[in-house]
């Protein structure tokens, strides 16, 4: 394989490339001034004043309850095979279902899935 011979740069795109040498030099920085640092204590840059009590967010309550909470029984289940399943319910029942869903910030298909699950518990049980 043969290297063919770059054509040498122009001056202008020489600059463009790789600069002037002017830039290249690190610009110069100019320093302010040294002012004093002995008069500057914690006293005189922060005031003295006392600082608040700390104050604490009170302590959650704890609900008791018999059965564990929907929230609770919404928590995702161990992945298992799932089998598709169509469902015609009256725009009524619906309405309800997706009021559900919103409140709770939670799927139409989970809440089903919880109500199925706890209605055939209480068939079988």
């Amino acid at each position: 394989m043969s290297t063919k011979k770059r054509k040498p740069l122009d001056s202008a795109m020489e600059k463009f490339v790789f600069g002037t040498k002017e830039a290249a030099s690190p610009p110069e920085f100019v320093l302010p001034a040294a002012t004093p640092t002995a008069s500057l204590t914690p006293e005189t840059v922060l005031p003295a004043t006392p600082l608040p009590p700390e104050v604490s967010a009170p302590e959650p309550v704890s609900i008791q309850s018999k059965e564990p909470s929907l929230m609770s029984k919404l928590q995702a289940p161990d992945k298992e095979a799932t089998v598709r399943f169509t469902v015609d319910m009256s725009e009524t029942l619906h309405r309800k279902l997706s009021i559900l869903a919103a409140r709770t910030g939670r799927k139409k298909v989970d809440i089903v899935r919880m109500l199925l699950e706890d209605g055939l518990k209480e068939v079988e049980g």
